[in-house]
């Protein structure tokens, strides 16, 4: 059966995608059966990245995506939980026992490719549950976005993807034997199309012409045959046709002239949601960040249990982005990211509001700051904002809060930690406030003394006015003795002086400023510090 058929043989009202639909949209280089006990026709939900510490979340109808080695045992206990559909990777186990063992429990168990990341099947599956589903539409071909793409590659010979305004692929073509190049590939394995110097350039040509335009020329992918999809003469996305060893077919412009009109209502449809969603959720974020409006009934909206534990995560970039940019805004950068973040959240069914404010993303999630899991995925999603938006990325994570009541703190300390990790005490690209206790102070005190010029107070302005007038170098050697916290050995070594050379200087040393005062060794400490986090570059 054609997975147009597919689609188009139910006569009933549309209850979302089945496990025959997912096979024929991803096709078998993503994911094909092992074992379909009841047919295709199983409906799937939701799908959800298997973690043994979420033992009690809802999987009814979810395709369970299962890291490492499954066991048979794991398929009864899916079965239990009235999962759909259970995911392995290819080669992770050996497929006989659990074949078997999934046809005896009754659950359809399915095998991805070794190259997919579990994120990038769960993203998908995702996407693919977003775009399949009825329009108002008289011809059968636009039954979803999925069988239209691949209606469109059947008649006009080439490998087929539909994309929206943003590059995101949102449907592709899985017609055997017609080529794809390694732009296209990436694309659909990252479900945005990859960065490329000439995209630019491409796409508004694509945009401003009214009919199907050749993109050609270009050593590194293959030619393609594209299209624009408007509504009232607005643009929407595009329809891109790619051209294989063989010629596209002689009305393959007329294909996509039509298949435009059609994807039309689609693009139109997830446009208007996505924007309305878009600012609803904004609105209710900001009153849970400033601690504003029926917080209660907001948390829930969002997943969340108003009195259960939670973390603020906030995602910016560094001081200095636009090198990295790739030509968006912030404001649109971050919206990107946020998604990216919603996404990676879902797929471990951890509970969190989600979006962007004041150009950096912000989540409140339903986990302990410490967890492992929510640690894993902010570094993931960090890697892919650098992949897709460009690098310079990093996170601040606020202390474990006892609940959603305490977000507007949380956030603050959020800030604080994202403040530590961009600047000049910052190591890594997460930073957890419970961490960094040492570095916030530093940065607290060096703001509360920058406005008295207390860096180049006493007692540290005695030691380096000796050096101006004697020639000295009392001040290197104090660095360099602190340093080594206070070991006249390493410090030596470090100056390049003898032990005793430096024995006698510190001797002289101590007729300017008395550096056996524990206190005066403490503050020549702080403003040699203080001074070097004011000189050193951020990032």
């Amino acid at each position: 059966m054609k997975p147009v058929d597919q689609v188009n043989a139910a006569s009933m009202p549309w209850d979302g995608i089945t496990v025959g639909i997912l096979l024929d949209s991803l096709g078998p280089d993503v994911v094909r059966p092992l074992a379909l006990p009841h047919g295709p026709s199983v409906a799937i939900g939701s799908p959800s990245i298997h973690d043994t510490d979420q033992a009690h979340v809802d999987l009814t109808e979810a395709v369970l995506l299962v890291p490492g080695g499954p066991s048979v045992e794991l398929l009864d206990w899916a079965v239990e939980a009235h999962v759909a559909a259970v995911v392995v990777r290819a080669g992770a186990v050996d497929p006989e026992p659990l074949t078997a063992a999934a046809n005896r429990a009754g659950v359809s168990l399915l095998e991805c490719s070794e190259e997919l990341s579990w994120g990038q099947l769960y993203l998908l599956i995702d996407a693919l549950r977003a775009v399949t589903g009825p329009v108002l539409e008289e011809d059968d071909r636009a039954a979803d976005l999925f069988s239209l793409a691949n209606d469109v590659a059947l008649r006009a010979g080439g490998a087929v993807a539909i994309e929206d305004l943003s590059m995101r692929v949102l449907a592709y073509s899985t017609i055997p034997g017609q080529e794809v190049d390694d732009l296209r590939r990436d694309g659909i394995l990252g479900r945005r199309v990859p960065d490329h110097p000439t995209n630019a350039e491409d796409y508004s040509a694509v945009l401003r012409a009214d009919t199907a335009v050749w993109i050609s020329d270009q050593p590194d992918f293959r030619p393609r045959l594209a299209i624009a999809v408007r509504d009232g003469g607005e643009p929407l996305g595009s329809i891109w046709v790619i051209k294989g060893e063989k010629a596209l077919t002689d009305k393959a412009s007329e294909v996509l002239v039509e298949a435009a009109r059609l994807a039309a209502p689609h693009l139109a449809r997830l446009n208007v949601a996505a924007d309305a969603d878009r600012r609803e959720r904004a609105d209710r974020l900001g009153q849970l960040f400033r601690g504003t409006g029926p917080r209660r009934r907001i948390a829930e909206s969002f997943g969340l249990r108003f009195d259960a534990g939670a973390t603020v995560v906030v995602i910016g970039r560094d001081e200095n982005p636009p090198a990295h940019s790739r030509g968006m805004s912030a404001g649109s950068a971050a919206v990107h990211v946020s998604v990216l973040l919603r996404m990676a959240l879902s797929s471990y069914r951890l509970p969190a509001a989600v979006g962007s404010l004041e150009g950096q993303t912000v989540a409140v999630i339903g986990t302990a700051a410490d967890s492992p899991v929510l640690q894993t995925i902010i570094a993931s999603v960090l890697a892919r904002s650098e992949e897709s938006v460009g690098g310079g990325w990093r996170a601040g994570v606020s202390r474990s809060l006892a609940g959603v009541a305490d977000v507007p703190l949380g956030y603050s300390q959020a800030k604080q930690a994202l403040g530590v990790v961009c600047g000049p005490l910052g190591h890594g690209t997460i930073g957890k406030h419970q961490v960094l206790g040492a570095p916030l102070f530093l940065l607290e005190v060096l703001d509360a003394l920058q406005t008295r010029s207390a860096l180049d107070a006493e007692p540290l302005s005695v030691v380096s006015d000796h050096d101006s007038r004697q020639g000295t170098d009392y001040v290197r050697t104090l660095r360099c003795w602190i340093a080594a916290h206070y070991d006249v050995a390493r410090a030596a070594e470090a100056l390049v002086l003898h032990p005793n050379t430096l024995r006698h200087r510190l001797r002289r040393m101590a007729e300017v400023v008395d550096i056996e005062d524990p206190d005066v060794r403490l503050a020549l400490a702080l403003q040699l510090r203080l001074q070097e986090i004011d000189t050193e570059p951020l990032g």
